[in-house]
């Protein structure tokens, strides 16, 4: 299995090395939050993990398709795990984070709901977009009177104490797995929240958690500290007015919901107190035709993040012969991938000659081992980052406002 690769231009992570080391206090309550943080020792429950394959396995049955219902933290995770499957499924998913009123009942008539499975997820059982569309469908098989169908096609992931969909669940027989009482949303991806669906997709998680532990592993015997390097550069003084947004531009369509996720990730964990640093996610090569420009030429603000992997001789071939004949030889008789490869290459080269301070993390293969080690990497280096700036990485106090007005206004 071969693991991501890192590397930094146009800033001096020698010295950034040398400064991190001798910051023995800060590192040693860092290395110890992650090497103890339930979010991560869920992975060493290999007991757990076959619970979780045995229960999907058992759910799958007689199923069509599969509905997940969740937001935030609930279903970007699982939602980036099954992205890199790029519509090879073994059983199709589709996910419902939003609460647009028109969409939702839209896309519910294309369905047979009879057929369906529901997978409902709250870590709390009191998400208010959640039980939304948990109740829009009670509702309407309830007025086909086939509610005992619904409820037996149902699985709820919520935690094991009192909340309102667990008792909805209790009292109708639906099947239940429970969310980890300290695990948090957003580093839920590698519990049942992120391996349920991504097993009913057709996903090896097993070789995500090795992945994920892979890098673990190192941080624990000291041979990998990747992750206090992007820490240290956000909160050093150098850097800490200079950076105010962070760029992630990932050049695969199968980390397309991985960059969603980190969005969340990173936002939720670190924008507190007034202190911050804004998550952008882009597409390449899509958003080299709307954001590079400005990227380029714009404000020297953001620190960029390029994660790549090899396209060369993938994809569709290109028409020889009529490209030649009109003068689009450079085209002619390439592969799509092969594009894809001298543009990713290209923007990088254009940033490093540019003396853009940026990173390139190169995926070999995108498959569960690598987004495995991707999300574990997100994960610690948020937590790191968290540590230095003096922020708590796993609270989010000021949504809470809104959730409390959000109640009065429908009272």
């Amino acid at each position: 299995m071969n693991n991501l690769n890192i590397n930094y231009y146009n800033l001096n992570t020698i010295e950034v090395s040398k400064i991190i080391n001798q910051n023995h206090e800060i590192i040693n309550k860092i290395n110890n939050a992650i090497i103890n943080l339930p979010a991560f020792n869920i992975i060493n429950n290999e007991v757990l993990l076959s619970q979780t394959i045995d229960t999907a396995e058992n759910f799958i049955k007689n199923k069509k398709h599969f509905i997940v219902i969740g937001t935030g933290g609930s279903n970007l995770g699982s939602k980036a795990l099954i992205n890199i499957l790029l519509k090879k499924e073994k059983n199709k998913i589709f996910f419902y984070d939003n609460i647009d009123p028109i969409n939702f009942k839209n896309q519910l008539e294309e369905f047979e709901l009879e057929k369906l499975g529901y997978i409902v997820i709250s870590k709390s059982g009191l998400t208010a977009e959640t039980l939304s569309q948990f109740g829009c469908l009670i509702e309407i098989f309830n007025q086909k009177k086939q509610l005992e169908i619904l409820f037996r096609n149902c699985l709820i992931i919520t935690e094991d104490k009192p909340n309102p969909l667990r008792q909805i669940g209790k009292q109708y027989k639906c099947k239940f797995l429970y969310h980890e009482v300290d695990i948090g949303g957003r580093y839920s991806v590698f519990s049942n929240v992120g391996m349920l669906p991504a097993i009913i997709a057709g996903i090896d998680v097993k070789k995500i958690h090795y992945g994920a532990k892979d890098l673990l592993d190192r941080i624990k015997d000291g041979s990998f500290n990747e992750h206090l390097k992007l820490a240290y550069l956000f909160s050093s003084k150098e850097y800490l007015r200079q950076f105010n947004n962070t760029v992630l531009m990932t050049y695969a369509d199968s980390l397309f919901y991985f960059g969603k996720w980190y969005l969340q990730l990173w936002a939720e964990s670190i924008g507190k107190n007034n202190i911050g640093i804004t998550p952008i996610h882009a597409v390449g090569t899509t958003d080299q035709h709307s954001q590079l420009q400005l990227y380029l030429d714009g404000p020297k603000d953001k620190f960029f993040t390029f994660i790549t992997t090899s396209h060369s001789k993938h994809g569709l071939k290109i028409n020889k012969k009529i490209f030649e004949d009109h003068n689009i030889k450079y085209l002619a008789g390439k592969f799509m991938g092969d594009l894809m490869q001298a543009e990713q290459q290209a923007t990088i080269d254009t940033f490093n000659q540019s003396g853009f301070a940026f990173r390139e993390i190169t995926l070999p293969i995108i498959d569960e081992f690598s987004i495995g080690q991707i999300m574990i990497l997100s994960m610690i280096e948020t937590i790191s980052t968290c540590f230095f700036l003096g922020v708590n990485p796993f609270n989010q106090p000021a949504v809470e406002r809104g959730k409390k007005l959000t109640k009065q206004y429908l009272s």
